[in-house]
């Protein structure tokens, strides 16, 4: 008999409550979930033997495989590594007092910081990355070469297909991705809010246009510049204005917010 995982009981006991439910996307979803935790685990604790966390290591490594001189601006840093602005600043601040990083300005752009491995960084980074790939040997050690072949190739066709056909793209504006109408006040019902015409944001690109003013997953954009958005057609219109910076009213929640979305990054 085929040894079971937990993901097999967990099918098996919806199957016997709920037969009518199409369980098939738990059996590789639910999987991914549950080895991405054991992954993440021991990632974690190999780091933390080198007074590092994951997301330390990850900066450290992009800077290290962008090529001499080693840096990068900070929101290079955040595109690579699809992190907010805000969260990106707090890594970056950690790492500059244990004196991994440095920063410095962007002669090219006075507005923009670079941050730069330092030589701390560097002599840490060959110190970690030997082990670190004897941590990810381990963790495959379970799949034989053929295993891990025929792993690969399935990824790498799920990743393309995940970046090439999203549903939303066609609804990508100043680097967010919006619902349609319909979807917006589905999700907002969801989770008890008031049915307030908009459009719904599904996703903000991490370093992008909207990030940067501060627009978050979840709000939803009821006018900009005063004219009321409640189709893809008026937000379409009201951002493809001339007006270089456009004021936008968001509900956060039921709260009420304003803000400055610019057609420039800053």
């Amino acid at each position: 008999m085929r040894q079971q995982d937990h993901i097999d009981r967990l099918v098996a006991k919806w199957g016997m409550e709920r037969p009518e439910y199409d369980l098939a996307p738990v059996q590789i979803i639910g999987r991914i979930g549950r080895v991405f935790e054991y992954v993440d685990r021991a990632l974690e604790a190999k780091f933390e033997e080198f007074g590092i966390t994951r997301a330390s290591f990850d900066v450290l490594a992009t800077l290290k495989r962008s090529g001499s001189p080693y840096r990068l601006s900070q929101r290079e840093l955040m595109t690579n590594l699809l992190r907010t602005s805000g969260s990106m600043s707090v890594r970056i601040d950690a790492m500059e007092r244990q004196g991994l990083v440095t920063r410095e300005p962007d002669q090219e752009d006075r507005r923009a910081t670079l941050v730069a491995i330092s030589e701390k960084g560097i002599h840490l980074l060959e110190k970690v990355i030997p082990e670190h790939l004897l941590n990810e040997e381990r963790l495959l050690s379970g799949l034989t070469a053929q295993d891990r072949s025929q792993l690969i190739r399935l990824l790498r066709k799920w990743n393309l297909a995940l970046e090439s056909n999203n549903d939303n793209r066609r609804y990508a504006h100043y680097g967010m991705i919006v619902l349609d109408p319909r979807a917006s006040v589905q999700r907002r019902r969801a989770v008890g809010l008031p049915d307030v015409p908009g459009i719904l944001v599904h996703a903000v690109e991490p370093g992008g246009l909207a990030d940067d003013a501060g627009i978050c997953k979840g709000d939803l954009i009821v006018a900009i510049d005063g004219v009321a958005i409640d189709s893809q057609i008026s937000l379409r219109g009201a951002l493809s204005s001339a007006i270089p910076t456009k004021t936008v009213e968001i509900l956060r929640g039921a709260a009420a917010l304003k803000i400055k979305l610019s057609a420039t990054s800053t």
